[in-house]
């Protein structure tokens, strides 16, 4: 008989979880949004296609996965509100982060520079709607014991 490290147990089933919450999330829906949100940006679709959008998509799955795993909190009994206080350093690394990463592609691009000002509250906003949603279906998953 082997034993297997409780870290190794409690690191498969986070895989599990995650990898549950993400077959619910399709790319459209995820590529639609960061085309709305940031697509504006940039004169380029090709720069915008090639380098924004992928990036956007990866960090919105990662704000998402963040916000699942939040969910925890709220169904032990924590007020929402601490929650997202707990998780706010976090999601403006994320935000943060990303907002350096549109301003690189701008000064590289030469894009409207008042538009580029507003990435970081655009970028913001964009990352706490899908940490909210990645929040409420995890919690949603956790109360029905989808996981």
């Amino acid at each position: 008989m082997s034993v297997v490290p409780i870290e190794r147990l409690r690191l498969n089933k986070q895989i599990q979880f995650e990898r549950s919450l993400l077959r619910e999330l399709t790319l459209q829906e995820v590529q639609q949004e960061v085309s709305q949100t940031f697509q504006k940006l940039f004169h380029s679709y090709t720069v915008f296609e090639s380098a924004i959008q992928e990036e956007a998509i990866e960090q919105a799955m990662e704000a998402y996965l963040l916000g699942a795993e939040a969910s925890q909190f709220i169904l032990s009994g924590e007020p929402k509100e601490d929650v997202i206080s707990r998780y706010e350093v976090e999601l403006n690394t994320i935000s943060a982060d990303f907002a350096d990463y549109l301003d690189y592609w701008h000064h590289a691009t030469e894009s409207h520079s008042w538009l580029i000002q507003r990435a970081g509250i655009i970028s913001e906003k964009f990352f706490k709607r899908w940490w909210m949603a990645g929040l409420e279906r995890g919690e949603r998953r956790r109360r029905l014991k989808l996981h």
